[in-house]
């Protein structure tokens, strides 16, 4: 339990005897254990100082007795965890909460035991997830690996007629073939004037020569994701389409090579809407540089206008600059990366313009 004894120097910086986590995913994170469902309430952990609870129901006694010490774990009848928790928190006077996680109604049940002790906390736990362990940065790239070789094995089907929707059901039965858990979000497929919508949601349109075709997806393995965006083009790509493919890719491989360990997060952004701005492109840019990405696929820094602070080593982030022309469409590339003293690339297929003919 390495990650939660990080806690407990976190205690005493914020002031407060005791935290309850319920964030499903900061769970995992601290202990690898996760329930069949990450966004129901399978698990809560309290870390006090120099110590630590697991409260989890009868469903999961049998893995929690394999992977948890004796005296850290409390196992509860399933609607029963947080009656559990409220015995364990009275004795403490300064109670923190993951404010952002805990729905009102558990609020204010634990208010009604627990008045005047408990403190709102953001990004307690978030904060030291932004900066990965090695085996953490192991499960990501074997995430990015699998998203490449599914890409290369996408482009072999890719052909005029087929749906947008059949193209996504072929994404995730492979990834899952290569080994991944799951996606771990679902794919965005948009062909035409579609792919000019930063999140379209893929749909039974079929696609037609002469169009862009965007594909963004990532696999899950052992729990983290990867992200991953290309642009292909069905048939053979105009002029114009060539000039603003180069430049979204120019503008990230600058932010590649301007990223390394102390940079300013903000500068990174500013500096690609600069790069548009000068061939007067930069209204089309309409989302952030990127996003952290690890057990969720958004997760902090967030490469943008607002100030994220400075890069550090083992962030592991994408960078994904994209041009949306409602008119015919949008081009986005999108890689993931690791700051390890400077911008390492996980994703290691081609940036090079595919027209499938």
């Amino acid at each position: 339990m390495k990650k939660i004894k990080k806690i407990w120097n976190r205690l005493n910086e914020k002031n407060i005897d005791a935290i309850l986590i319920t964030n499903p995913s900061n769970i995992f994170y601290l202990t690898d254990l996760r329930g069949a469902c990450m966004g129901e309430r399978e698990f809560l952990i309290i870390v006090s100082k120099n110590d630590f609870k697991i409260i989890t129901s009868e469903i999961y006694q049998l893995e929690i007795k394999k992977r948890i010490p004796k005296g850290n774990f409390i196992i509860a009848k399933r609607n029963s965890l947080f009656k559990e928790a409220i015995k364990i928190l009275e004795k403490y006077q300064k109670i923190g909460f993951e404010k952002e996680d805990l729905k009102y109604g558990e609020y204010e049940y634990l208010k009604k035991y627990l008045k005047g002790k408990l403190i709102p906390s953001a990004g307690f736990i978030e904060d030291l997830r932004k900066i990965k362990d090695w085996e953490e940065i192991k499960r990501i790239k074997k995430a990015a690996k699998i998203t490449d070789k599914t890409f290369y094995s996408i482009l072999k089907i890719i052909k005029p007629g087929l749906t947008e929707k059949f193209i996504q059901r072929k994404i995730i039965e492979i990834m899952e073939d290569f080994g991944a858990e799951g996606v771990s979000f679902e794919p965005i497929v948009a062909s035409g004037k579609n792919s000019a919508e930063i999140h379209h949601q893929t749909s039974n349109k079929k696609i037609k020569n002469n169009e862009i075709l965007l594909i963004d997806m990532g696999a899950r393995y052992k729990g983290y994701c990867s992200d991953f965006t290309r642009t292909v083009f069905i048939g053979r790509a105009t002029q114009k389409i060539k000039k603003l493919y180069n430049l979204v890719l120019e503008t990230q491989e600058r932010a590649i090579k301007n990223c390394k360990v102390n940079g300013e997060i903000k500068k990174l952004y500013e500096d690609a809407v600069l790069n548009f701005k000068k061939y007067k492109e930069d209204k089309y840019f309409t989302h952030s540089l990127g996003h952290g990405v690890g057990i969720n696929i958004h997760e902090f820094p967030t490469l943008g206008s607002i100030d994220q602070g400075n890069f550090k080593n083992k962030m592991v982030f994408t960078i994904e600059p994209g041009l949306y022309h409602k008119n015919f469409g949008g081009i986005r590339i999108e890689d993931l990366c690791l700051i390890d003293k400077k911008c390492k690339i996980l994703s290691k297929a081609t940036k090079k313009l595919i027209e499938i003919n």
